[in-house]
């Protein structure tokens, strides 16, 4: 048992809380799977979908709803994008896949990889076989943009394009989702569970026992949690989600540099240089560590370790 953890019935409130997210995230998986089922179509007339997706609906979403929206967008306070990254699309007929917004090609959408040519599309909602038939090789008439493309941007085509050279299609075989972290590719509770507490010691090793200290406030600990698994919505991270266009992409401190969590917290030159004034406020030595995990064990320990 982790020694912060509180007992509920056999299971510590971290346990507790990643098993009530396997549970949602069952939910998130019928969302993908079953579009033409009775709650998609109720759901999908109270909040309507946009892009191909159920949208949120704002302050007038349920909780429950809002809950699921966040894990399937990888905004869960808890575990942040475990359920979007290991959802896949496995393309047979290419007729009911999304071309830019499904992760179809090697378990990633080309909406992430290639967010500015997203950003420039006319035809975002196409499936892969519209784009197929229309031709998406170079000079193919699948590629409709909102302006002339820039030279850089023509770069970014090419390599999709070559991208698509390498993929092969199944006629025979239809489309269909893949949760990639269980053997029989299907959802299951069991499996994500097992997948949300792994993570745990994967990831966090030697920070996760500083994170859920008892004397720190919740809402801190979460957000250390976030911070070590890079699930804080830094520039960086909504870029390659495509909420932010390429060019959104620099620290809010105007220093010029890309906004990630390890500049914005250690190597910014604005909010990095805090790191000494709170060394020299709290009596601790200075961390010079480079890496967010490294640096909040490093700074915990430094700075007296148990003590309050």
């Amino acid at each position: 048992m982790i020694p912060y953890d509180i007992e509920y019935g056999g299971l510590g409130v971290r346990r507790l809380r990643e098993f009530n997210l396997a549970l949602l995230g069952k939910w998130c998986w019928r969302m993908l799977v079953d579009r033409e089922g009775l709650w998609f179509r109720v759901l999908e007339s109270r909040y309507g979908v946009e892009r191909g997706r159920l949208c949120e609906g704002g302050a007038r979403g349920s909780t429950w709803w809002r809950e699921l929206a966040r894990i399937r967008d990888g905004e869960g306070e808890v575990g942040g994008g475990w359920f979007s990254e290991h959802v896949s699309r496995k393309v047979g007929n290419e007729s009911d896949t999304f071309f830019w917004i499904d992760p179809w090609v090697d378990g990633t959408s080309l909406r992430e990889r290639f967010g500015r040519l997203f950003d420039m599309a006319e035809n975002k909602l196409d499936t892969v076989a519209d784009m197929f038939m229309q031709g998406w090789e170079a000079g193919g008439v699948a590629w409709v943009w909102r302006r002339r493309l820039w030279a850089w941007e023509e770069e970014l085509l090419g390599e999709c394009q070559s991208l698509l050279f390498t993929l092969s299609l199944q006629d025979h075989v239809s489309d269909r989702w893949q949760w990639q972290s269980d053997l029989d590719d299907v959802y299951t509770v069991r499996g994500a569970y097992q997948l949300l507490t792994s993570q745990d010691a994967v990831t966090l090793d030697a920070a996760s026992d500083l994170i859920w200290h008892r004397q720190v406030p919740l809402k801190v600990s979460i957000c250390a949690w976030r911070l070590l698994r890079d699930r804080l919505p830094t520039k960086a991270n909504l870029v390659s989600r495509g909420i932010l266009s390429e060019a959104d992409h620099h620290c809010v401190s105007g220093c010029g540099e890309i906004e990630t969590a390890q500049h914005l917290f250690l190597s910014c030159s604005t909010f990095g240089v805090l790191w000494p004034l709170v060394s020299s406020w709290i009596g601790s030595s200075l961390v010079t560590a480079q890496t967010p995990s490294d640096h909040f064990v490093q700074f915990s320990d430094s700075a007296g370790g148990l003590r309050a």
